[in-house]
């Protein structure tokens, strides 16, 4: 298709219109032309002519770049038209020469474009483009053109990214090879010229800012280059110029450019060569130790000095962090003797930690206006690559080798701190602040727990001295980072400090949700939830209903007033808390009524416009949690619950908030389990509405569903088989049998209804269901679906009768029984795992070779010694091997999203039920089984045990019949 150049000169103008018909009309143009063979080459075209307006042209690269990003190697989900080879050829054939003659703004776009296309093909698929922009470079450089040096250096930079990143593979190493023979000396020739031109300007005094920031630029860009090229492993190359390199690099390091750091823009451009040169230098560090020794006391002392010389300034913070975070590798080297001199340590923490740890005006600027920030990295620990807490990285990193010189000196310096404070508070609250800081960053956690220790001080002591005059200080809101600090300790050492000291201090903890400071109330909240999960000896809870049944009205009065404060109407630490609480209180209809209305208003509120995933997370699970233990104590207040939610569930669903849909699915799926029959009439319309095979068409709805049809078919099976819904229901379960990614959802709604419907009803369907699964178990078998199949003809068994499972599988194809047996069933017992499902499968197992004909046939003898043999393996494994611990609600990712996929309503959840109540030891029920059976063939055993099973079995299950007393022989 040919492109009119003025035609799309004039689209990429009116993209930019201020007025929405225009731009909506043209970006709608240009998306239906982007669907044509030829048009990202058209639009590269387009860049290039000289003659059309930067800014369409601008638009026109930037199109490009998004063009190239969805259709150069589109994902198989994606319906675009991708580019083809004969156009990709000659994009390549133009892309690096049009991107070196641009101006930067456009050759920043290209520049991208050129990554992306490198990313899928480079380099094999693109041979021709590292020569090419090595012979660019050359010729570059020969004439000083470094706004087209550095135009390919990061192109360069960007392609040789994915070393950093990428496991080593073979052809990742092959890759690199190509990209190190062809481009290691280039990248030095250039790296030295630069360098010499850089000391001719400034020994010179000719160098102006103009002339330098370039070649800083590119030095700054060698050196990425060189981080991306040396991190796997060492090269030859560079192994064998390594004096080179490191001679510049120190030099960087320890000189002084006046010319530019008398500006901010010109001190930020040296600090980020300065901070590219520490990252390179730790990597050698890191992982060329031996190599890079020689060097190493040099470095030492540059980075030392640089940062003594390193302001407080927030600019200069990304190198101070790269320089500390050498020194921290090399304190945990084998060469960590350097801070072994007397004075080092007590130095660093003078004139590095201490200053680094101390708030700034920066910290109290984010402390204010952006608390989720603050949090993030305070609480969170985002912060590794702040100041604050890689001075304490450095600490921690020394005491590996000198811990007590660390510990003794830290700890005079946290006394000399509150000595300081104690003189004058007001004045010097900031060395409280910054003890406190201290004896949080370099408190370690115990493996395998959230319990955390200090050796700086006596933890109990300092709480009693230091932080509980905060907690319990009158104001609320004075000096709120103090306050902040100190419930961040409180919440750190929380399994430390004492029952009766907390609730004494509980009452405290209830008045700071009304701190106006978004961190303080956060941090309550956060400290009053992470204290109910505190655990004893033996996994009991430390507290209980009955320690917050004396403040709990003002407790749940203050969470929810709380989220009132400006720009805390979506605050996640409080929503969670709030669900922790109600978790562990005593629900009265006193406590119900007002908790029910705060949360369905603020649901209300969400809905509108859900923007905090984690936030509204939280609210459905507090909903869940407020409904489920209410109404465990008093089945009365359903009515009242159902009255507050179904407008808001109604809302959801009458307006598609797709966000929440899961969500509503698996509340009313609580509210049916929890209601006795009959189901009501409304109940009943919401299930006509699952019943409507577009209600399943979105997968991330699809788990939420089966739990509500879960709801249904036990609580209203009469109804199931009303009105052909039974075959509305095994066309859901069809449907998803058949895909990989829903086939254990379409098991839990097939077990659900052989669980909870007469054989009489479920008769005429079995033939299909069996046909299904036969199909998909020929088409597409997986472990997974197995494993399904194996607990679902279990409990068919339980439920139905041995022989109504062979006899209706045996009416779809004769033998079809023996042969699903031998082929999967019996090879994959020992995979169900679950104390439940164990139970399940080895009893039916039993029943089937102790009861079924198929099997106690003497032509299926060698069939009963196998399934034998599997029961005795999945009844031997240990209790750990088949249970996993019933974890504590998990908490959401930090980082969910609504597009990711179903997020489950913890406590909201289907309880699962024991089919097999009346059986309590199923090593007991095999016992007593097979000895009934022997008592009528006995000589039947000992040559069938003898044959089939394996040695360690035919022990293990002569233990088991003996410790019941039930001889087999």
């Amino acid at each position: 298709m040919e492109y009119n150049p003025e035609f799309l000169s004039q689209c990429f103008l009116h993209t930019l219109s201020p007025q929405p018909e225009p731009r909506r009309a043209a970006e709608s143009k240009l998306a239906e032309l982007a669907d044509h063979p030829n048009y990202a080459l058209a639009v590269l075209r387009l860049v290039a002519e000289p003659s059309i307006n930067e800014q369409i042209r601008h638009a026109a690269a930037v199109n490009f770049k998004n063009h190239l990003r969805s259709r150069w190697a589109p994902s198989p989900d994606f319906s675009f038209t991708p580019i083809l080879d004969a156009e990709k050829d000659q994009i390549k054939t133009l892309i690096v020469t049009l991107m070196l003659s641009s101006t930067p703004r456009i050759q920043s776009q290209l520049s991208e474009s050129l990554s992306l296309i490198g990313k899928h093909d480079f380099p094999k698929s693109w041979p021709t483009l590292l020569p090419e922009l090595v012979s660019n470079l050359q010729a570059a450089s020969q004439s000083n053109d470094y706004a087209s040096i550095n135009g390919i250096l990061g192109t360069a930079n960007s392609i040789f990214k994915k070393f950093r990143y990428q496991y080593k593979t073979n052809d990742l190493l092959l890759d690199l090879k190509y990209c190190l023979d062809n481009f290691s000396a280039p990248l030095l020739e250039m790296f030295l010229r630069t360098a010499a031109l850089i000391d001719s300007m400034v020994s010179s005094g000719g160098g102006s800012p103009v002339t330098l920031k370039p070649l800083f630029e590119s030095q700054r860009l060698c050196c990425r280059i060189f981080f991306s090229l040396n991190f796997q492993e060492l090269p030859e190359f560079f192994e064998d110029h390594m004096k080179e390199w490191m001679t510049e690099f120190k030099k960087y390091l320890t000189n002084g450019y006046p010319v530019l750091e008398s500006s901010a823009e010109g001190l930020g451009l040296v600090d980020d060569l300065r901070a590219a040169v520490c990252e390179n230098i730790s990597l050698y560090m890191e992982k060329n130790e031996e190599e890079f020794k020689d060097y190493l006391n040099d470095f030492a002392q540059a980075v030392w000095t640089l940062l003594g010389n390193v302001s407080q300034s927030s600019s200069r913070d990304s190198l101070a962090v790269t320089a500390i975070k050498f020194l921290t590798t090399v304190s945990t080297s084998v060469h960590h003797t350097l801070f072994a001199v007397d004075g080092v340590i007590p130095q660093i923490c003078q004139s590095i930690v201490i200053p680094n740890v101390r708030l700034r005006d920066e910290d109290e600027e984010l402390f204010e206006m952006n608390y989720i920030e603050f949090i993030r990295r305070d609480m969170e620990g985002s912060d590794i690559d702040t100041k604050r807490r890689i001075a304490c990285e450095l600490l921690k990193g020394i005491a590996t080798n000198y811990k007590q010189q660390v510990i003794s000196i830290v700890s005079v310096q946290i006394q000399n701190l509150l000595t300081s404070y104690a003189a004058n508070p007001a004045a010097h609250w900031k060395d409280k602040d910054c003890a406190i800081y201290l004896v949080v960053s370099l408190s370690t956690k115990k493996a395998g727990g959230t319990s955390v220790s200090t050796d700086l001080v006596d933890v109990q002591s300092f709480f009693a001295s230091v932080i509980v005059p905060e907690l319990q200080s009158q104001d609320v809101n004075a000096f709120p980072m103090l306050k902040a600090g100190a419930l961040k300790f409180f919440t750190m050492f929380r399994n430390q400090i004492p029952k009766p000291l907390v609730l004494q201090l509980f009452p405290y903890l209830i008045q700071f949700l009304g701190a106006e400071s978004n961190v303080v109330h956060s941090y309550a909240a956060s400290c009053i939830e992470k204290l109910l999960l505190v655990k004893d000896e033996g996994g009991r809870s430390r507290y209980t209903s009955t320690d917050v049944a004396p403040n709990l009205l003002v407790l749940m009065n203050n969470l929810f007033t709380a989220l009132r404060f400006p720009e805390s109407e979506e605050n996640q630490y409080i929503m969670k808390s709030i669900m922790r609480v109600l978790g562990v209180a005593e629900i009265t209809p006193e406590i119900a009524g007002p908790c029910i209305a705060g949360l369905t208003s603020i649901l209300a509120e969400v809905c509108k416009n859900p923007k905090n995933p984690i936030f509204n997370h939280y609210l459905f699970e507090s909903v869940a949690v407020l409904v489920r233990r209410a109404c465990e104590r008093d089945i009365s207040l359903i009515p009242s619950f159902e009255t507050s939610l179904f407008p808001r569930l109604q809302e959801i669903l009458g307006n598609d908030v797709t966000e929440f849909l899961p969500y509503a699915f698996q509340l009313l799926a609580q509210l049916v389990e929890l209601n006795r029959p009959p189901i009501s009439d409304t109940y009943m319309e919401i299930f006509k509405l699952l019943l409507s095979p577009d209600s399943w068409n979105r997968n991330s709805n699809v788990p939420a569903l089966v739990r509500l049809l879960q709801a249904f078919l036990e609580k209203a099976p009469e109804k199931v088989t009303q009105e052909g819904r039974l075959a509305q229901v095994l066309g859901i379960f069809n449907r998803l049998v058949s895909a990989p990614s829903t086939d254990e959802q379409g098991f839990y709604v097939l077990n659900t209804v052989i669980e909870n419907l007469d054989y009489g009803a479920i008769a005429p369907y079995v033939g299909h269901i069996w046909n299904a699964l036969f199909s998909r178990l020929q088409s597409k078998r997986t472990v997974k679906f197995i494993k399904s199949l194996s607990i679902f003809m279990s409990l068919f068994v339980v439920k139905h009768g041995s022989a109504n499972l062979v006899d209706s599988m045996n009416s779809v194809q004769a033998g079809i029984f023996l042969v699903i047996l031998e082929q999967f069933l019996i090879p994959n017992l020992k995979l169900i795992t679950g104390r439940i499902e164990v139970k399940l499968v080895s009893v039916a197992s039993i029943r089937l070779i102790c009861e079924s004909p198929a099997l106690l046939d003497a032509g299926a003898v060698r069939h009963w010694g196998k399934m034998l043999d599997s029961i005795v393996t999945l009844l031997s494994r240990t209790e750990e091997d088949r249970v996993g611990d019933e974890p504590e609600m998990p908490d959401i990712a930090e980082n969910a999203g609504y597009t990711v996929s179903f997020v489950n309503l913890y406590n909201a959840g289907k309880k699962e039920e024991d089919p097999l109540k009346d059986i309590k030891d199923p090593k007991e029920f095999l016992a007593t089984s097979l000895a009934k059976l022997s008592a009528h063939s006995p000589a039947r055993f000992p040559q069938i045990i003898n044959e089939n099973l394996d040695p360690a079995n035919q022990a293990v299950l002569l233990q088991i019949c003996s410790t019941y007393n039930c001889p087999i022989v």
